[in-house]
């Protein structure tokens, strides 16, 4: 799959008939192969990125999509299991508390959201153990995964907020 836009690439570049080129086409052509090109290469950056998270939570090449899908895709669904253990009855509420206090760090860097969450849980009196097993599940949909703040330093201040804010809807109370 990641070949196929290179390929695309590839063959229009061959195909370019110079001879009979309007040089402003040829301009726009070239920033739309850099366009490409620049997203094809913040990809595979992305992708290291989660290589690096999970590679010791791995054996196989074949087993990093079904354990990293969901740094891509959000989950849509939630671990039935992990949800009766970790999804408490306060749950929604603490989750919701939680999305307010990511909403207002401006600094979204594993480091200080850190600080600030747990600073957060200690103020609150909130076990940090329900606290991050229900925000793994929200982010996430099962119990497994690298370390919280990387998951929410790579997902975005934004898409962590979506994602918490559905599973507040999704999941129900007290399961």
């Amino acid at each position: 799959r990641i070949q196929r836009p290179m390929e695309r690439l590839k063959n229009r570049v061959e195909h370019v008939d110079i001879e009979n080129y309007e040089p402003d086409r040829a301009e726009y052509e070239i920033r739309e192969v850099q366009i490409v090109a620049d997203r094809f290469e913040e990809s595979m950056e992305r992708i290291r990125q989660v290589v690096h998270m999970m590679k010791d939570r791995v054996n196989f090449v074949k087993e990093l999509w079904p354990l990293c899908s969901f740094f891509f895709i959000p989950p849509m669904e939630y671990d039935e299991k992990t949800v009766r253990k970790r999804w408490k009855e306060d749950s929604p509420l603490v989750m919701a508390e939680l999305a307010d206090v990511i909403e207002g760090i401006d600094d979204f860097s594993i480091e200080n959201q850190e600080k600030v969450v747990m600073a957060w849980v200690e103020s609150k009196g909130y076990k940090l153990g329900d606290v991050m097993n229900a925000f793994r599940l929200a982010l996430v949909g099962i119990g497994k995964g690298p370390g919280m703040f990387d998951i929410t330093a790579f997902l975005g201040k934004e898409e962590t907020l979506r994602r918490l804010r559905r599973a507040i809807k999704a999941i129900p109370a007290g399961v």
